[in-house]
């Protein structure tokens, strides 16, 4: 068999299904599904939540050796182009990846707490009046998804709450 269709992962069926779903959509835009564009979509989609470019390469190197960073960094861009990934900048580290939810054309939101670095999903209608007010009044379309928000996590204002007490 070519290398379009090969798999490295082992048989999950939730991770296959995404899998396919990606790999559809890929093919869908006219794209060629390659063995290291398999390889990244599987290392997002079965990974943690919010990789960064290192972790992406890190699970595609444990299971195909041959790819190089440079080629996860060019599927990386080349799946955000193509609205498959979405790319985060999460304060002063290296923007995280994931793939972006079907069917959406904007996604969840981000937000990251500034003490502990944890990362937490947000709805994706939590900024709407904000979005909404920015285009009324100053004409300005925000691009809500592309930065997390920073504040402090519940866990961790819980125990500086205790330091304090």
């Amino acid at each position: 068999m070519g290398t379009e269709g090969a798999s490295i992962t082992d048989p999950n069926p939730a991770l296959q299904q995404t899998v396919a779903r990606v790999v559809e959509q890929l093919r869908s835009q006219g794209q060629r599904v390659t063995v290291a564009r398999r390889a990244v979509i599987e290392a997002l989609a079965d990974g943690p939540g919010h990789p960064n470019v290192d972790e992406v390469y890190a699970a595609v190197e444990a299971k195909m050796p041959d790819v190089h960073l440079a080629t996860v960094y060019r599927t990386l861009d080349t799946l955000t182009e193509l609205g498959i990934v979405t790319h985060v900048h999460i304060g002063h580290g290296p923007s995280v990846y994931h793939l972006q939810e079907p069917g959406r054309l904007l996604g969840h939101l981000h937000a990251q707490c500034r003490l502990c670095k944890s990362i937490v999903d947000l709805p994706a209608d939590v900024l709407a009046e904000a979005r909404a007010r920015l285009v009324h009044d100053q004409s300005f379309t925000l691009d809500v998804d592309h930065v997390a928000l920073s504040g402090v996590c519940g866990d961790c204002a819980r125990d500086a709450s205790t330091l304090v007490n």
